[in-house]
């Protein structure tokens, strides 16, 4: 196919119009841009401007569509583009940070939507991204759910966090009272009586009979202990704004926590629908919601040839920084896809606890010195590539492997550590085999002192195999 013979296709998005620029395949600008309205009406439009300026090429026409992936808005447009049946369109939905980059490397600061229309058709000419794999309207709707659930649990932690610094500051005591908790009796409590001066007008008796989103009172116990604090807090009336933000932030809080419980039976559900009995399920460690927000951002696994690519596109490796006389420090890429790299790195922590691969893999790591964060980074990394390998594969987790699996790595740690030993030894001409504390140490063979390598021979690491010290 010649690049006069290519038709690269820039759409601008956003939440009212289209902007269309289209250019050859050297990046020459074919025509002029076109604006459409982004409802149904337009996109129809959009997609006869598109195949009218193929059909003034030729019949022997290669077309590549590209636009930025832009909250939900670009979704029509991309899937009436990939549906058109008069024109093969190839559509490719872009990361906003690489048509960013691109713009820089192009050194424009001119940003308009005309402007942003022709940039994406010069970067699919010159940049010619890979197609990706489809993606089900179902994975869709389940990718959704999770990132809906995520969301929401990050706000019902910006709220308990705001909720704790004001009890900090104008409830002294409580945390040893009550607890650091919110729990579902407490968030109760204080959206009833949100200053100390409301929990001692009402009573012990009428908060005990509050009642909690499950329907049961939260008790007698509670509302003494709840009241004995509000006794002991020098400040009775609290200002209009604190109590607002009080109640405000405990009903918010209460609110996120039925919500929480709907999603995640609404997601096991769809879940079950999506991907019917996946093997994910039987990892250790892993739920249901766990298990939904990986799918749902890996989609297709068959899209990764190796587990290095998949590691990649998680964003679980390290990188080096380095320059001029600063020291040499790794820490983990912020590359990736966000979400599954959250998910992942979430989900290691009840994976290591109960996985007993990813524990021994855990503490054998915290044995060598890495400090908890780094050794999380890395069981996350090896939660991911057993991830890929159980999609592959399609076989359920097997227990006994894992097991064989750490009676090889302490086998192997075992030998490294001796052979570190015996190469100490070489090196200071003096090779003695020291016995290392194993339980399989009585069944190997005894090195032969005779045959040990004198001062005047080769260095050990460079003895043939045959000369070397065997390790007890």
């Amino acid at each position: 196919m010649t690049e006069h013979k290519t038709l690269c296709v820039g759409i601008d998005v956003s939440s009212r119009h289209l902007e269309l620029a289209c250019c050859d395949g050297w990046g020459v600008p074919v025509g002029r841009t076109h604006s459409f309205p982004n409802s149904p009406a337009g996109i129809a439009a959009l997609c006869d401007a598109v195949v009218a300026s193929g059909q003034k090429l030729g019949s022997d026409l290669q077309i590549i569509a590209g636009l930025e992936s832009t909250s939900d808005f670009h979704r029509p447009a991309a899937k009436a583009l990939a549906g058109e049946t008069r024109l093969q369109i190839q559509v490719h939905v872009l990361n906003p940070r690489k048509v960013k980059w691109f713009r820089h490397l192009e050194l424009k600061d001119t940003k308009t939507d005309r402007v942003d229309a022709e940039l994406i058709a010069r970067f699919v000419a010159k940049i010619r991204p890979q197609p990706r794999a489809v993606v089900s309207e179902g994975c869709i709707q389940l990718q959704d759910a999770t990132r809906t659930r995520r969301r929401c649990m990050e706000e019902r932690s910006r709220l308990k966090n705001r909720l704790h610094r004001l009890l900090r500051t104008y409830w002294p005591g409580w945390r040893e009272a009550v607890g650091k908790h919110f729990g579902g009796r407490t968030l109760v409590a204080l959206k009833s009586c949100p200053s100390p001066h409301d929990a001692r007008r009402r009573g012990a008796s009428r908060i005990a009979q509050l009642r909690n989103c499950d329907g049961r009172r939260i008790g007698r116990v509670f509302a003494e202990r709840f009241l004995a604090v509000a006794k002991d807090v020098p400040s009775q009336q609290l200002p209009m704004m604190v109590r607002i933000s009080i109640q405000d932030a405990a009903a918010r809080i209460f609110q996120l926590n039925s919500l929480l419980r709907r999603l995640d039976a609404a997601i096991a559900e769809e879940l079950e629908r999506v991907f019917p009995d996946n093997v994910l399920l039987s990892l250790p460690g892993l739920g249901p919601v766990s298990v939904a927000s990986i799918l749902a951002e890996i989609g297709d696994i068959r899209r990764f040839p190796n587990k290095e690519a998949f590691i990649g596109y998680c964003g679980l490796y390290p990188i080096a920084w380095e320059s001029g006389n600063t020291k040499l420090r790794f820490c983990m890429t912020r590359k990736g896809n966000r979400m599954l790299k959250l998910s992942l790195l979430l989900a290691s922590g009840p994976a290591r606890q109960c996985n007993p691969s990813l524990r021994h893999f855990y503490t054998r790591l915290r044995e060598r010195g890495k400090s908890a964060k780094a050794a999380g980074g890395a069981v996350a990394r090896k939660l991911a590539e057993i991830v890929w390998v159980t999609l592959t594969r399609n076989e359920p987790w097997s227990e006994k492997i894992a097991l064989r699996g750490i009676a090889k790595s302490e086998r192997m740690t075992q030998t490294d550590q001796g052979e570190r030993r015996l190469t100490r030894d070489a090196a200071g001409q003096t090779p003695v085999a020291r016995p290392i504390k194993a339980a399989s140490r009585s069944s190997a063979p005894r090195p032969d002192s005779t045959k040990s390598p004198g001062a005047s021979q080769a260095p050990y690491h460079r003895l043939r195999p045959s000369e070397r010290l065997v390790a007890p």
